[in-house]
């Protein structure tokens, strides 16, 4: 049995109770990266050389290393499900998975954000409101775009976000912002997109955002990407002015539907007054 029919088996009984949102993205993996190297090649014929090489190619292509990483971990899933169906007989090769630092820790200034926001309302003033929402919310670019009134609750002013990246959903509460962003969008189809363009659905990648970030100077001179500023940065800004402002890490937490508090221990140094309080109790008198 080849790759090819080992991931159609995998597609079909696993990934298929994934969220869209996984599927596509486990399908984009596999379609784009996996299959044009190892798709034809029988099962009992992948070894750890032909894992390696595998990744040599995946590096050649410039992708990211985290896109690696998921791409050699998808891998490793259909292989042990095979082994699990009795497709092969394995052994499945030692994978060892790349090791990188991928977190972006850069955030936006109250400055930085009001000029970002001026220049956005120029250039689209619907990607202002979603990248004000953001900053209010705390939510993913995927999770805003992906948003119905269905899963607004105006008297109670909770936002319940459903297909999330952990797959674990969560309620965040919306401020006075946040709530008359919705009312200015929000129309009675409870199935439609909140935010959405007159033609349809927004485009996840539309220019304007990154046009703009181009625009204000943000990024000029920075070569780490680590440090750039994204779509993604307004997640960052959000939970650390929080911080800043002296809420607590779990609160902070629960808002990004970490899956563990250490997710959100990155943030701790954004609040050096509560760490020095905390030792200050014990001075004797």
């Amino acid at each position: 049995m080849q790759l090819n029919e080992a991931f159609d088996l995998y597609r079909e009984l696993v990934l298929s109770s994934s969220s869209p949102r996984a599927q596509k993205t486990e399908l984009g993996r596999w379609k784009n990266h996996l299959k044009p190297i190892l798709g034809e090649i029988p099962l009992e014929s992948i070894n750890s050389q032909k894992v390696l090489r595998l990744e040599a190619e995946l590096r050649k292509k410039n992708l990211a290393p985290q896109t690696v990483y998921h791409c050699l971990s998808l891998l490793r899933r259909v292989l042990n499900r095979a082994v699990e169906w009795e497709l092969y007989s394995g052994p499945v090769p030692k994978i060892r998975m790349p090791k990188f630092n991928n977190k972006r820790m850069r955030f936006l200034s109250k400055s930085e954000a009001r000029q970002l926001l001026a220049e956005l309302k120029r250039r689209s003033p619907l990607w202002h409101d979603i990248a004000l929402f953001a900053l209010n919310t705390g939510l993913r670019r995927g999770e805003i775009l992906a948003l119905t009134p269905a899963q607004i609750d105006l008297n109670a002013a909770l936002c319940h976000v459903l297909d999330s990246k952990t797959y674990q959903g969560r309620a965040i509460p919306l401020n006075d912002q946040a709530k008359s962003l919705v009312l200015k969008h929000m129309d009675e189809n409870p199935s439609k997109p909140i935010f959405k363009e007159q033609s349809g659905a927004v485009n996840p990648h539309a220019r304007y955002f990154r046009q703009a970030v181009n625009a204000c100077g943000l990024n000029a001179g920075i070569t780490d990407r680590r440090a750039k500023i994204c779509f993604h940065s307004l997640r960052h800004t959000f939970a650390s002015w929080l911080v800043q402002a002296g809420v607590r890490l779990q609160v902070v937490s629960h808002l990004l539907g970490h899956t563990s508090l250490k997710m959100t221990l990155r943030y701790a140094h954004l609040a050096p007054d509560e760490i020095h309080q905390a030792v200050d109790i014990l001075c004797l008198s």
